[in-house]
């Protein structure tokens, strides 16, 4: 397993063999965290964060699609059996939820991806929440992944002390959230 981290994180391996897997597994629930570590590994920071912002999109359109037009009816079906109603929001309330959703820690990238979509969110706020809040959040990962190629302590501080703040900031929102929810 080594030789192939060794390989496709290093300057011989053809972009594609970072990039198409980014694209494609994580609308399937494959954990993002190590695709983000590794575009940061193989393309540095900035290159790393502009891949995966440009990328990003084809999975969330992919989950919205997916969810939309195949899961949708199954994942509603599931809940009802288990006896959990999934909220249909209304229209004015659906862009802020999406927000708050995305932002609220516990649930992994994919199944928030696979989720929002049955709020009814449209497909462009949809894209606009996910990509904005995903994006943010993903972006300590990358760094981490060029600190740890260069060693370098200091970014890789950095990058962490960014992660803690999200993760706090997160978990603010999710305060902000279960008070709201109170009333």
């Amino acid at each position: 397993m080594d030789l192939f981290w060794a390989h496709i994180s290093g300057p011989q391996a053809h972009p594609a063999m970072v990039v198409l897997p980014y694209a494609i597994l994580p609308a399937v629930g494959f954990p993002v965290v190590p695709f983000l570590v590794l575009l940061g590994l193989r393309f540095g920071s900035v290159g790393g964060i502009a891949i995966m912002l440009a990328v990003m999109p084809f999975h969330l359109t992919f989950s919205f699609w997916f969810t939309r037009a195949v899961a949708g009816r199954w994942i509603q079906t599931l809940a009802e059996k288990f006896n959990i109603s999934i909220p249909q929001l209304p229209e004015n309330r659906r862009l802020g939820f999406g927000f708050l959703f995305m932002a609220i820690p516990g649930l992994s990238y994919a199944l928030k991806n696979l989720l929002l979509p049955l709020s009814g969110i449209r497909f462009f706020p949809y894209m606009g929440c996910a990509w904005l809040i995903q994006g943010i959040m993903g972006i300590p990962f990358v760094i981490m992944g060029r600190a740890v190629v260069q060693w370098d302590m200091s970014l890789l501080a950095v990058a962490g002390g960014v992660l803690v703040a999200i993760f706090l900031f997160r978990r603010k929102i999710l305060g902000i959230y279960r008070h709201i929810m109170k009333s």
